[in-house]
């Protein structure tokens, strides 16, 4: 009976000291194991410590800290306080100092303008108008910039000023020899008039094309380069909004609103047709890849058909099922290796050099002779044109030129503050 009124007792004593923690907004700590509970009447949380005893009130504070603790997996030992007196206010938040290096680890316009003792609109200044600040405050500023490595903020730069330096082209194949000259003459007039050239890769898809058109668009680019010019109904509505220049590299289209800057394709494919009629070859057949949306290639194909139909000729389109280039040249030698050679073509022109060099080094698996049994053609002038044997007959349309064009193009609109309405500039390829 005693015992039990003992047990009562504490009980009791246990009720009470949980009915002045909540009326003192405290904590309360309970001798079972678990976790922070949830919230009880006014300021009242239970923190299941897994330390025997009574219950005791704590501060805030405290259930803070011992929360912190216990959730890290601590135990938390020792004695508390049976009356934590009063909760001391809490501390305003320090604010961060200018001074600090910011928590990114990188540091903002304006720490590098404080510590320099400059103005933010000076520090800008001294990346793109470097000629407007004094030789005393770049040397300043080279010191601050050097110490702290910082970049400017191309993305801020373009919200504060509605444009960047970035000019924006897709290519339809990054991987060929002739587009990664053309890329280069892009990038070195870029270089010189202080832009930076950012590529996407199409793959010859128009809905690639677009995709890359819609990211260009959301980085507010100076201008565009695009290397075709029968883009889809969603890029030509796209081009139309955007106010900035706009050319198109690499080949020519009557009734285009841009900039141009290349050659014509059914000329290109008319150069080829004559070159081997002249040379009497009365059959003459033009080889595709299986790449049909390379709508450049099937230009080609009209211009020799239009050649072939006015020599009187009848015309030899042939295209591959693979749309690499190796695999469609390998199939397109199996076939015509198949022929009666009495039916064979005399000539072929394959859609580009990769085509036509691979043709000529596999020629003799097939039992084909070359020039011999017939001759081969391709485009682009690539570097191991010159070097097979027999030299390969191509057409070289210097795409370097045409790439440095296209951007000089850019700058002259820029500087003339006009957009994409103007001339047509033109560049025939030559025959080599």
């Amino acid at each position: 009976m005693a015992a039990g009124a003992a047990a009562t007792r504490r009980g009791a004593a246990s009720k009470g000291s949980m009915r002045a923690a909540r009326r003192r907004g405290c904590m309360r700590v309970s001798p079972w194991k678990g976790r922070c509970q949830p919230r009880l009447g006014r300021g009242c949380y239970r923190l299941h410590l897994g330390i025997a005893g009574e219950m005791k009130p704590v501060t805030l504070s405290e259930c803070i800290i011992r929360c912190a603790n216990w959730s890290t997996h601590q135990p938390i030992l020792g004695s508390m306080p049976t009356d934590p007196g009063p909760v001391p206010p809490a501390k305003p938040a320090a604010t961060r100092s200018r001074a600090s290096r910011p928590r990114s680890g990188t540091y903002t316009v304006h720490d590098v303008a404080r510590m320099a003792g400059v103005s933010s609109v000076t520090v800008s200044r001294y990346f793109n108008e470097p000629q407007k600040v004094s030789e005393a405050l770049r040397t300043r500023l080279a010191q601050v910039i050097e110490q702290t490595g910082y970049v400017p903020n191309q993305v801020a730069r373009i919200l504060a000023t509605n444009q960047g330096g970035v000019v924006g082209a897709v290519m339809q194949n990054v991987t060929s020899p002739t587009f990664a000259d053309m890329v280069r003459g892009m990038m070195d007039v870029a270089e010189r008039n202080d832009l930076q050239l950012l590529l996407a890769n199409s793959h010859f898809s128009r809905d690639s094309e677009a995709r890359a058109l819609r990211t260009f668009a959301g980085w507010h680019p100076r201008a565009l380069i695009l290397t075709r010019g029968d883009h889809s109904p969603e890029s030509d509505a796209l081009l139309a909004r955007l106010k900035v220049p706009i050319v198109e590299a690499w080949e020519v289209h009557a009734g285009r609103p841009f900039h141009q800057v290349g050659f014509s394709q059914q000329v290109v494919g008319r150069m080829l047709a004559e070159h081997f009629v002249g040379q009497g070859a009365l059959r003459i057949r033009f080889v595709l890849n299986g790449a049909v949306e390379d709508g450049r290639a099937t230009r080609r194909s009209e211009g020799y058909a239009q050649a072939m139909h006015d020599a009187g000729l009848v015309p030899d389109v042939w295209r591959a099922r693979a749309s690499d280039d190796v695999g469609a040249a390998r199939e397109a030698m199996a076939a015509l290796a198949a022929m009666p050679p009495a039916r064979r073509p005399r000539a072929v022109i394959f859609a580009n050099d990769n085509m036509a060099i691979t043709a000529i080094l596999c020629a003799h698996s097939h039992g084909l002779a070359i020039p011999g049994d017939l001759a081969v053609a391709g485009f682009g002038d690539a570097p191991l044109a010159a070097v097979t044997t027999p030299s390969l007959t191509t057409v070289r349309p210097d795409p370097y030129a045409i790439g440095s064009r296209a951007m000089e193009i850019v700058v002259t609109s820029l500087h003339a503050g006009t957009a994409s309405a103007g001339r047509k500039c033109k560049r025939s390829p030559a025959t080599s």
